[in-house]
């Protein structure tokens, strides 16, 4: 393939791969009160697809880090943007509180390809994470969440070294050696991140429906049905 066919071609991976983190809402019920915290728990890695790299030991590394990585992620999200939250081990909440808990579990995790990423680019290689979200009412003494919701994305179509603007043979040995086209930094790592920003925009859009926030305050997550990146 001639390299104008090959760079075309990533054009068409650019529009074709283009992909974020998007929520499915599945459930919900009313609650009387607006929570004045939020409690994150480490999310379910039992029954999780794992398309990595790792086995054995690392594996099992690999996993503990994903789970404390977007525990850190969504209270921190949680916490500049919308409402204190802290972390909280599994099955110990603090009954009873005018709270919330966050409970989820991974459904899949793809690690993709880093290289594809870094050298091509617009899609190749993309990761794709998918979780599964329920939140509990502490202060109902509720063992059943009152809102569920799903949430799916990967990373997206950017230009690798290859198909980015740079030609000259050195520059882009340089983007495959440190991942400075954007690939390597922008895999599972990202995608926690995006995750988490979801996790805070379900949660802003229900405080909003039900009239706790104002407008300015709230923040309006993207639909899986919207098809938006």
């Amino acid at each position: 393939m001639k390299i104008g066919q090959f760079l075309g071609a990533g054009a068409v991976l650019a529009l074709a791969g283009c992909a974020s983190v998007s929520v499915a809402p599945v459930s919900e019920v009313a609650v009387e009160h607006m929570p004045q915290r939020v409690y994150v728990e480490p999310f379910s890695v039992t029954g999780a697809e794992f398309n990595v790299d790792r086995e054995g030991t690392e594996l099992a590394e690999f996993k503990t880090d994903l789970q404390s990585m977007m525990t850190s992620a969504i209270t921190a999200d949680l916490t500049k943007r919308l409402i204190s939250a802290d972390a909280i081990k599994r099955n110990q909440w603090p009954h009873p509180e005018n709270a919330w808990v966050i409970r989820g579990k991974f459904v899949r995790v793809n690690q993709g390809s880093r290289f594809l990423r870094s050298a091509i680019g617009f899609g190749m290689g993309a990761t794709k994470l998918e979780t599964a979200v329920e939140v509990y009412d502490l202060s109902e003494r509720s063992h059943r969440p009152f809102l569920t919701f799903s949430t799916t994305g990967g990373s997206n179509a950017e230009p690798g070294a290859i198909t980015g603007i740079a030609t000259d043979p050195l520059t882009l040995g340089v983007g495959l050696a440190t991942g400075s086209a954007g690939g390597l930094a922008h895999g599972l790592t990202e995608d926690t991140k995006r995750t988490a920003r979801e996790i805070t925009a379900e949660l802003s859009d229900y405080m909003y429906r039900i009239g706790w926030i104002p407008e300015d305050k709230w923040i309006k997550p993207k639909q899986v049905s919207q098809g938006s990146y």
